[in-house]
């Protein structure tokens, strides 16, 4: 009952940014601030339409002509928002001066002050940029001020928006820039003055207003957009609707329902602890009552809403930052992702069937599960919307933010179509408003990223830890991956997926990259059939996804134990079961690049077949069954299933035979088990 109680105080929307910003949303209605902030985030939304439209005119105003002008009002509408909208005496000992009016009144100038002085310092910027050339490349006095106060406003915009993981990891890093020519050997590194740090994060374009700040004012902001007005629409209803329909005449139906509804809602919306509270709401408490465990259900959901991001065309916003980190065209990055993306959901789909089987799981009423055909009848302008998006992306190829455009703009044309589904004119602005404050998250973790790619690109930490790493290594390609492995997860604890996507980005990918090069055959490289620098990069985001739900930090599975009343730590727990295959699939990826669609179309036959039995083997046997009707299989079974499955995966013919022929031997075995006990 203690453990029941203490579950049941997880405040959810502490957990993730986009629901605390979400909330604020809703709580600034009624405030002088709060409606400001709704006026400025109406504003930043319009901001980013007219860029597409002064993109394609060739008409880009004097205002925000240059690299700084364009990124920096993105950030300062973004941080304008976030000072109305998230006051200092709610983040600063709230507890203790909450009530004093004085107080209040006092942390209200401050913020106002913090919206001057962004404003300022991107003016500062934006002057000094573009006099770099006639000072002959030598930064004014202005610089270290913009970048002086562009640190100390960023850390704060983070600390209140993210918590305290993200700055404290940006300080880290500051601090071995200034402080890191005290290091002897490899790790040290040229002296750097404070001015100079702050020169450098203010005008370079691999500081602050660096490759994050670039996706996210550039692509990232069009799809959180399109995802504000698909929720508007009320797709999600059709997507669980269709999912439950699907799959509900099934004993897992519930839980696959689940797996299929957070996968297509993952992937637009890009954040896996507000998947988990979006579609959680419905399908963990479908899932409790019909039998299975609270921890088990939420272990689900968390699983799928945190696979959502790695499921194309979409993925999140993290595609689109792998696009400008390796330079490879976005529909190459769609292509390659594509395999490793139904095995992590086969295995997901797999371990729930099995759990259905051998646990206590009833089937759901006739009169509960929704027909395919109504759930089609009603919804099926949402397919077209996606579709409408998908064309514009991969098939016209547009550029990702005209087709996030072409997408947002479909959804009120494309339901015209249907008198009870018409998306009022009314309701555009209010998507307008809940896409600037949905952005809050983005902007301020990849600003904050900032620092800490430029600090890693001024020290040349990258290369240096990895030199590090290979020496640990010793030249080993696996211990290499296992190492990038723990360092995303560890890195990932209790931060968004993007901002712990790039920092592993920026560090463990360069590391990752000569590994490959120096393993991996050099013929596919020469011929163009494996790209290391892509499949480090898809590495390190996999890794950066899943630590979302790997414990001691694990938000997605903390989001999902709220929902579900549990506790959270066992839900982690079952969630890695579940998502297995996801921890497995990225080392296999590496080690053949089939697996990627690079090669012929009979080793890629070859290797994704092998590897869907070995995902499936190794799913029964995390869960205990292996077509043993209603029971767990012995662990002796269980351990030669799961060996089985990993001989399976691994790129290897001899071993895959030996796998197959285990695995056959294996369902006989049980076969003649079940027979047995029937006859008794």
């Amino acid at each position: 009952m203690a453990k029941e109680k203490k579950a049941q105080e997880i405040d959810i929307n502490s957990l993730d940014a986009d629901l605390a910003a979400a909330q604020k949303l809703e709580e600034s209605k009624n405030s002088i601030f709060g409606k400001i902030a709704i006026v400025v985030a109406f504003c930043m939304a319009l901001y980013h339409i007219l860029k597409i439209f002064w993109a394609s005119w060739g008409f880009i105003p004097d205002a925000i002509k240059g690299v700084i002008p364009e990124r920096g009002i993105h950030v300062a509408l973004a941080f304008t928002i976030l000072f109305l909208s998230m006051p200092l005496y709610e983040h600063v000992f709230k507890d203790r001066f909450a009530g004093s009016k004085a107080f209040r009144i006092f942390a209200r100038i401050i913020d106002i002050v913090c919206i001057l002085a962004v404003w300022a310092a991107i003016y500062m910027c934006s002057y000094e940029y573009s006099h770099l050339s006639a000072n002959l490349g030598i930064p004014g006095k202005w610089a270290a001020i913009a970048g002086g106060i562009l640190f100390v406003l960023v850390l704060e915009a983070a600390r209140r928006c993210l918590g305290y993981i993200m700055p404290i990891l940006a300080l880290v890093f500051f601090a071995y820039a200034l402080f890191g020519h005290k290091i002897p050997g490899q790790l040290g590194h040229a002296r750097y003055t404070l001015k100079q740090l702050f020169q450098y994060m203010a005008i370079d374009l691999d500081g602050v207003f660096g490759t994050t700040i670039s996706v996210s004012a550039g692509v990232i902001f069009m799809f959180v957009m399109f995802g504000a007005f698909l929720e508007a629409s009320g797709c999600s209803k059709f997507i669980n609707d269709l999912a439950l329909s699907l799959t509900g005449k099934l004993r897992s139906g519930p839980a696959l329902s689940a797996v299929v509804a957070s996968a297509l809602m993952g992937c637009i919306n890009g954040s896996a602890v507000a998947n988990v509270v979006g579609t959680g709401t419905f399908t963990i408490p479908l899932m409790k009552s019909r039998g299975y465990k609270p921890e088990f259900a939420a272990g689900v959901e968390a699983v799928a809403s945190t696979g959502g991001q790695i499921l194309p065309p979409v993925m999140g916003s993290g595609a689109f930052l792998m696009v400008a980190f390796t330079n490879e065209p976005y529909p190459t990055i769609v292509k390659c992702a594509v395999i490793p993306a139904v095995l992590y959901f086969l295995g997901a789909g797999i371990a729930v069937f099995a759990q259905g089987e051998v646990g206590d799981v009833e089937l759901m009423p006739k009169d509960q599960i929704p027909k395919t055909r109504n759930v089609m009848k009603d919804g099926w302008m949402y397919l077209v919307i996606i579709a409408v998006l998908i064309w514009a992306l991969l098939v016209a190829q547009f550029s990702p933010p005209l087709a996030a455009l072409i997408g947002t703009a479909s959804v009120p044309v494309v339901m015209l179509v249907d008198k009870k589904k018409r998306f009022p004119i009314k309701k555009i602005p209010s998507a307008l408003v809940k896409s600037g404050f949905n952005a809050l998250t983005i902007v301020s973790g990849c600003a904050c990223a900032g620092i800490v790619v430029s600090m890693v690109a001024r020290t040349g930490l990258g290369g240096k830890f990895g030199n590090a790493m290979m020496n640990a290594a010793g030249g080993n390609l696996f211990l290499g991956l296992l190492f990038t492995a723990i360092a995303c997860v560890i890195l990932g604890m209790g931060l968004p997926t993007t901002s712990a996507y790039v920092i592993g980005a920026s560090i463990l990918a360069p590391a990752l990259i000569p590994m490959l090069r120096n393993v991996l055959s050099p013929e596919l490289i020469a011929a163009d059939q494996y790209f290391p620098a892509l499949v480090a990069h898809l590495f390190v985001f996999y890794f950066a996804c899943l630590s979302a739900i790997t414990p001691p930090v694990a938000l997605a599975a903390y989001a999902g134990a709220g929902i579900a009343k549990c506790n959270p730590m066992p839900t982690a727990v079952h969630a890695c079961k579940i998502g297995f295959a996801g921890f497995v699939v990225p080392f296999v990826f590496c080690y053949n690049s089939a697996m990627m669609m690079q090669g012929s179309l009979g080793e890629i036959l070859m290797v994704t077949g092998t590897a869907l039995i070995g995902c499936v083997a190794m799913s029964f046997a995390i869960q205990g069954w292996y077509f043993s009707g209603q029971k767990k299989v012995h662990w002796i079974i269980r351990l030669l299933v799961l060996a089985a499955g990993f001989c399976m995966m691994i790129p290897n013919d001899l071993l895959s035979v030996v796998g197959l022929a285990v695995l056959v031997g294996m369902f006989v075995l049980t076969k003649m088990q079940n027979k047995k006990v029937q006859a008794a």
